[in-house]
């Protein structure tokens, strides 16, 4: 496998999300200089930066490699924290978990759709 293959697949991902190399750097939990420097630099990421990178996109570094699309989809390990800690929660506490997130996803859906509109283009008139 090349090493271009990987800067190539993590902007497929990130083109796939409509994220920035700054948004990932903020879901990654990894400086904005670093990936920039590696992105322009056309460096491959240490091992775990990539990892950091997957963790942030929310999939595995086998899922990463995966070309063929064939893998299931695995839980991180963060994925994997999250289910037990919600698993140790009392019933109501878990619906109000559970509303709190379907809160959150319409709040950056809103974002989101914010930040799409002020990057299109105008329209002519």
């Amino acid at each position: 496998m090349r090493e271009e293959y990987v800067l190539k697949k993590v902007t497929e991902l990130r083109e796939e999300r409509n994220w920035s190399l700054y948004r990932l750097a903020k879901e990654a939990d990894i400086s904005y200089s670093t990936l920039s420097n590696t992105f322009h630099r056309n460096n491959v990421p240490s091992v775990s930066t990539l990892m950091r990178i997957c963790e942030g996109f929310g999939i595995t570094l086998a899922e990463f490699f995966d070309e063929e699309g064939t893998m299931p989809k695995q839980l991180t390990l963060s994925d994997q924290q999250l289910l037990a800690d919600f698993h140790r929660l009392p019933r109501s506490d878990k619906n109000l978990v559970t509303a709190y997130m379907q809160g959150l996803l319409k709040i950056a859906a809103v974002q989101e759709a914010e930040e799409n509109a002020s990057t299109d283009p105008p329209e002519a008139e």
